[in-house]
């Protein structure tokens, strides 16, 4: 059995935080029709959810936080609004 030391556990449950949130930013980008719209709605979404995250997880470094949160988030909210607006 191996042991997950902190920093490990800290950077996974960011990790699914950020992407599950980023899917769901996606799917109402789709729902906002413009795509300054959804952009806005992203970026807003990206401060509040770093700042949620910084009190679940507690307070790390900024570029901890865009390496294990920011960049994933946009990552899966872009797929996720691209996916969807070509789907439907």
């Amino acid at each position: 059995m191996i042991l997950m030391n902190e920093d490990l556990k800290q950077a996974r449950m960011s990790v699914m935080i950020h992407i599950a949130v980023g899917m769901a930013v996606g799917w109402l980008s789709l729902m906002l029709g413009g795509v300054m719209y959804a952009l806005g709605l992203a970026v807003v979404i990206a401060i509040v959810l770093g700042h949620l995250t910084e009190r679940v997880i507690g307070k790390n470094k900024m570029t901890w936080w865009v390496s294990n949160g920011l960049f994933v988030y946009f990552f899966a909210w872009f797929d996720m609004w691209v996916f969807l607006a070509n789907y439907f």
